[in-house]
């Protein structure tokens, strides 16, 4: 995924304000009435698309309009959007829309790392069980290839979701397995 952080702010607009038009006389009639938290990814999007000076005329006399400026006086200090926002001078609620989008943007990472930690424990309890990953394909209804990538150490291959049920069923397989298994006693 590809995502930028205009196209981000232009879906977070539309969700807040809950209208489909990206017009900024209309965003800003929505955040001064009904939609307040449209407010700062509004102004955000209108630095991105060079449009600043034209929302803050739209915005004067509301009670935003102090907010855009001082937001407008650390734009001009960093220069471009994105070292404003990588910069942590901010007010919270802009910084918030920031995080917002960084959360977005790594959920992709994240999941492949999540996925990474729960193949370490499935392939154990596989191994634990005698469950072979064909079996477990055909228990969970899983497309053969997938797993097979998957297990193998490729984490973007299934989703966060479809590891969390293999590794629930290796586990649960590896306990009933391993209860009527002798115990092996060193020495």
């Amino acid at each position: 995924m590809n995502l930028t952080f205009e196209g981000f702010l232009k879906g977070y607009c539309r969700e807040l304000s809950g209208q489909q038009s990206l017009s900024f006389r209309k965003l800003v009639e929505r955040a001064t009435t009904v939609a307040p938290r449209v407010a700062e990814p509004l102004f955000l999007l209108a630095l991105a698309q060079g449009k600043a000076e034209y929302v803050l005329g739209l915005s004067e006399g509301s009670w935003m309009e102090e907010g855009y400026r001082g937001v407008l006086s650390l734009y001009d200090q960093a220069g471009s959007l994105a070292s404003l926002c990588s910069e942590d001078k901010l007010p919270n609620r802009y910084a918030n829309v920031w995080r917002a989008y960084r959360g977005v943007k790594e959920k992709p990472a994240a999941n492949r790392r999540v996925n990474a930690l729960m193949r370490k424990r499935t392939l154990k309890a596989l191994e634990e069980s005698g469950v072979t990953r064909y079996g477990l394909c055909r228990a969970l209804h899983l497309n053969k290839g997938n797993v097979y990538a998957y297990l193998a150490g490729d984490d973007s291959k299934v989703s966060r979701e479809t590891a969390r049920r293999i590794m629930e069923y290796a586990e649960e397989r590896s306990t009933q397995e391993g209860a009527g298994r002798p115990v092996r006693v060193a020495g």
